[in-house]
């Protein structure tokens, strides 16, 4: 079984959720040391995806100790925000809307969408506690669709119901989940997704950090499609003040009546928003998917 197989399977999640409900956080904080430790050991492939990940953002300069300490630190964040984020799940709304920090205008400007009928498309990174950002927007009483990963394995059904709660629905992209995409949008609602997970189908490949890479064009395809307000989010943690969300936008589409390249083009000004901020905490990238072709083991 493939390192990934096995902790997106059903057992570890459920393993995972009652740690963090039952186990301290520096209990918790260690055990996630401890696996990113053995990782790092024993080298698995996950281990050199994400440092060839890494050694295309951090350039061809970088030493082979400072990268591999870095894709440790991956893997001890990964572990870090799983824990964090079950550990608040099912807890009161006034405690999950301080498990993150929110720009103070952020929940006024989607609630402003709603109210002038414009759509809000919110465009989240695989940065830091990105599930995280979910369960504190639901919180909030925002209806929100967040279209997530496609074809979901066993333990990310377990993530979907631990993120579905009040009008927070979640629903794995489908063709129909899109429609219903395009009609919340259109309809001033508010839709949550991933402008980072690859799509190795893509017949297009965007410029990322140098390189064309497998970054979905799907972002770009819905906002132009619906005309809805786009903004991206990042979270990224501070160990003296937890967990920050970022935003950058309002990001206006160009539009030129050339679809294609309309579509290529807002990607790749979306994709350099994404690239700050993985540039700014490449450690804080949750990404163990290739994310250029044929990207070399270092």
């Amino acid at each position: 079984m493939r390192t990934q197989d096995f902790f997106s399977s059903r057992p570890v999640t459920r393993l995972g959720i009652f740690i963090a409900q039952y186990v301290p956080r520096w209990i918790g904080y260690g055990l996630a040391r401890v696996v990113a430790d053995i990782i790092a050991l024993r080298k698995p492939g996950i281990y050199w995806t994400v440092r060839a990940n890494l050694h295309q953002i951090l350039g061809s300069e970088v030493r082979d100790t400072e990268l591999h300490q870095m894709a440790r630190h991956v893997f001890f964040h990964a572990g870090q925000t799983y824990y964090d984020f079950f550990h608040v799940v099912g807890r009161p709304a006034e405690v999950l809307t301080q498990a993150v920090r929110l720009p103070e205008s952020l929940i006024e400007q989607l609630e402003a969408g709603m109210r002038q009928g414009r759509g809000v498309l919110l465009l989240g990174t695989h940065m830091s506690n990105f599930d995280l950002i979910g369960l504190v927007l639901a919180a909030h009483g925002l209806p929100i669709q967040l279209l997530s990963l496609a074809n979901p394995k066993a333990g990310f059904h377990i993530l979907n119901q631990l993120r579905a709660t009040g009008d927070f629905e979640v629903t794995p992209i489908t063709s129909q989940s899109l429609r219903a995409a395009v009609q919340r949008l259109k309809g001033g609602g508010i839709v949550l997704t991933g402008i980072d997970r690859p799509v190795y189908q893509n017949r297009e490949l965007i410029e990322f950090f140098g390189r064309p890479a497998f970054l979905p064009v799907g972002s770009a395809r819905l906002a132009l499609m619906t005309g809805a307000t786009v903004l991206v989010g990042s979270c990224r943690y501070e160990p003296d003040e937890g967990y920050i969300l970022e935003i950058t936008g309002p990001i206006e589409m160009v539009r030129t009546g050339d679809r294609r390249q309309d579509i290529l083009t807002n990607m790749r000004r979306l994709a350099a928003v994404v690239e700050k901020y993985v540039r700014a905490h490449p450690e804080q990238w949750m990404m163990f998917h290739p994310f250029w072709p044929e990207s070399p083991d270092t």
